[in-house]
């Protein structure tokens, strides 16, 4: 006998009333934070208007009383520009560019009260409260983020994931969540139809069902967010699946089907009713050329001068660690195919070359790269400089005659080169660089794929802001030592 409609609304409302209940206590604790964060930066305003800056305004109002009535307005002011959203993904730039505009608005809501109640309020005071606001509230939201990151890589503030579709698509984006794990997504499993026969789905290789028992799953599994890769259904499919998941709580994210292009580049537009996704068009002008090549040689001029006694010791300490000379050189592929000479300090012993047939078979780097974590060649300085990378500094020549580029697709081998398909093949369409997106995406964890993926996503989505973000993700891993071997 088929259950009543209200017994099933019942279950349903059961269901949802947990990840309710933690949706509304983690917006309520962030409220409250931003409330206090609020009431400091106006409390810093007070001490600066009146207790430091020269001269002391009429005051005509009880500024205590002012702040507790504004902060709460404050917070309401960030609920309207989204602030609270439940699991919310927001970048650190977009989170800040909310607060302030939240600042702003807030602070011209304060000058309209007080020319509406005829207050008077001191006009270095409300300026002084929008910069301290913006400081103090900026800098509790990205305390809090830090916080969430650090307890999220432990295991803490997890929430569990199905992926909805079992392709390529889908496979990739698994791989990329798991390897980020500051995100707190968990994934638990794949759900399908008709998975591709043999297809490798990653470290989360199970398939837990069809999309028929989606919803057991997603209750058995206890899951607050399913993945759906958008091109892995019809779309017939994904409606039907929308209207089933309805009435869970659970976050829906459908992917765009185009995992290679930057979210900057694409917006949602309504079409005669129809949402479509419009790509920004992108490419490297001469002026965008020009920018990056003035910046590749101010770094790499500036690095060899203020680094030279460094670089001189260096030289001076391999040479005296094992036989042989201080720099290892060579020939490598640049831009549009060019040979050049590529220039790194000796890690190796000095026959490293001609050891390398032997250890082949053991190469633990992926597809066609050659990497071995614990290489019997590499000298007691070796460690030292691979461990921080500082082998590759002698590339700043490189860079400084053109051959190369602070940021770019990681420089290949002429033999890896000649293995390329037409796709690969368009790396070589920009200077290769010291650093690049692989090289501060977890590259021991990276398939040859996911190789190929970050440098041609790089090429497609390159700017300066994308340059600038490498080159900090790089330093934070060279003072770190991670990532590399």
């Amino acid at each position: 006998m088929a259950q009543p409609a209200p017994a099933l609304e019942t279950r349903a409302a059961a269901a949802r009333r947990p990840l309710q209940r933690r949706s509304v206590k983690r917006i309520g604790l962030r409220m409250v934070a931003d409330g206090i964060a609020v009431s400091a930066a106006m409390f810093i305003a007070s001490i600066v208007r009146f207790e430091i800056l020269p001269g002391t305004p009429a005051v005509t109002v009880d500024y205590a009383l002012l702040t507790a009535l504004a902060s709460p307005a404050m917070v309401l002011v960030f609920y309207l520009y989204g602030l609270y959203e439940p699991r919310q993904v927001l970048s650190p730039v977009t989170e800040f560019k909310q607060v302030f505009h939240g600042m702003v608005t807030g602070t011209v809501l304060l000058f309209l009260g007080d020319s509406f109640f005829n207050l008077q309020l001191a006009r270095g005071w409300v300026l002084a409260a929008l910069v301290a606001g913006c400081l103090v509230v900026g800098g509790e939201r990205l305390f809090i983020r830090k916080l969430l990151h650090y307890l999220r890589r432990r295991g803490g503030d997890v929430t569990r994931a199905i992926v909805l579709g079992a392709n390529h698509e889908a496979a990739v984006l698994a791989r990329t969540i798991q390897r980020e794990a500051w995100l707190g997504y968990r994934i638990v499993g794949f759900v399908d139809d008709l998975p591709p026969r043999g297809f490798e789905l990653g470290s989360v290789r199970e398939l837990l069902g069809s999309t028929s028992d989606l919803v057991e799953l997603i209750h058995a599994h206890d899951v607050g967010l399913v993945l759906v890769s958008a091109s892995a259904f019809d779309a017939a499919k994904l409606n039907r699946i929308f209207w089933e998941l309805q009435e869970l709580d659970v976050d829906l994210q459908v992917t765009s089907g185009t995992v290679d292009l930057l979210a900057s580049r694409m917006t949602v537009q309504s079409v005669a009713g129809v949402p479509l996704f419009y790509v920004r068009r992108t490419g490297v002008s001469r002026v965008q050329r020009a920018i990056k090549r003035t910046v590749d040689l101010a770094g790499s001029a500036a690095g060899l001068l203020l680094l030279s006694p460094f670089l001189v010791a260096t030289a001076i300490w391999i040479s005296l660690d094992t036989p042989g000379g201080p720099f290892f050189t060579q020939v490598r592929v640049g831009r549009d195919g060019r040979h050049f000479r590529l220039w790194k300090y000796r890690t190796m012993e000095a026959d490293a070359e001609e050891r390398r047939v032997e250890l082949e078979h053991l190469s633990e780097g992926p597809g066609l790269l050659f990497k071995l974590k614990e290489d019997p060649r590499i000298t007691r300085a070796g460690r030292i400089l691979r461990r921080f990378s500082l082998d590759e500094l002698p590339q700043l020549y490189n860079v400084l005659r053109g051959e190369m580029s602070l940021v770019g697709p990681r420089p290949a081998l002429p033999s890896e080169v000649e293995q390329y398909d037409d796709w690969v093949r368009n790396r070589l369409r920009v200077r290769p660089g010291m650093t690049g997106l692989w090289q501060v995406s977890g590259r021991t964890e990276t398939s040859f794929a996911d190789y190929i993926r970050y440098d041609l996503f790089y090429i497609q989505n390159w700017s300066v802001s994308l340059d600038l973000w490498i080159m900090w993700r790089t330093l934070r891993a060279v003072l770190s030592g991670e990532g590399a071997h």
